[in-house]
């Protein structure tokens, strides 16, 4: 599966600039983050905050030297959206909604501002940047009369039917660019900590299964059965008149999903010397 060696890629080339720089290497840091997480999408138009989740995780950091550094990170969140929580009238008649767990595999580079060194203790605290790329797992659900599904394999916007054969089931395996900042403060020699927030933009639309427009109703009644259109519409929870008419909009296909993490996180430094001749 490519998605399987772009995260072996990542993990064997983080192994070998390692071991490649060890030698001259100021130091390895080992650490543990925990925070909360958002998501940004077709059911949370306004950047809300209103359903932020936690978050947590390992990493590995390689500094290169007091300005740039390298970090591995392996991360859980939870993520969820709900139209219920929206201020526009057509978005709580929708009524859509969704939650779904992610994993990532994160590879990120990192700029301090200021020189920040282990060994020097004029050097604790720096102001940073980071930017990279992840590689994530995600499966959407929702709840509906008290059970819970898992909605790609139902394909609510006709996925995988043959009367839309540009829609195929979406990959539940996607990519994402890294982008934000943090400030790091070093407690001791050996300890640090720092709070980062980054936003992960996504490649995919359908982190909230919501993307394109609602197909045929009687397509997905006679291809799925009535369970198909209950969560490809559901409005008639709402209101008396369902508003999934066939081909009208229920996601805004333009743009792709976003989520983001806001972490602190603890780290263990190893410090490394080279050997005198």
């Amino acid at each position: 599966m490519a998605y399987n060696r772009i995260i072996a890629s990542l993990l064997t080339a983080l192994v070998i600039t390692a071991f490649s720089f060890m030698g001259i290497a100021q130091q390895n840091e080992f650490g543990v983050v925990g925070g909360i997480s958002n998501y940004f999408g077709d059911l949370n138009t306004n950047t809300s905050f209103q359903l932020m989740k936690p978050s947590f995780g390992a990493y590995y950091r390689y500094n290169y030297d007091s300005r740039l550094c390298a970090k591995l990170q392996l991360g859980f969140a939870k993520v969820e959206g709900n139209d219920a929580l929206a201020n526009n009238y057509y978005q709580i008649q929708r009524n859509l909604s969704f939650y779904s767990d992610i994993f990532e595999v994160a590879l990120t580079g990192e700029f301090n501002f200021m020189d920040y060194d282990s060994k020097n203790p004029k050097h604790y605290f720096t102001p940073y940047l980071c930017t990279g790329i992840s590689v994530f797992n995600f499966d959407p659900r929702t709840t509906f009369q008290g059970e819970e599904y898992r909605l790609q394999p139902i394909g609510t916007e006709g996925q995988g039917l043959p009367q839309y054969p540009d829609r195929e089931p979406y990959k539940l395996v996607s990519r994402a660019w890294i982008i934000g900042g943090g400030f790091k403060f070093r407690i001791n020699r050996y300890f640090s900590t720092f709070i980062e927030i980054a936003n992960r933009k996504t490649r995919t639309d359908y982190l909230d299964d919501v993307s394109t427009t609602y197909a045929d109703r009687q397509i997905m009644f006679s291809e799925g059965g009535p369970l198909k259109v209950l969560l490809s519409d559901r409005s008639l929870e709402v209101g008396d008149v369902p508003i999934g008419t066939t081909n009208r909009m229920r996601g805004d296909e333009r743009k792709r999903d976003d989520y983001f993490m806001a972490l602190l996180g603890l780290s263990f430094t190893i410090n490394t010397y080279k050997c005198p001749f």
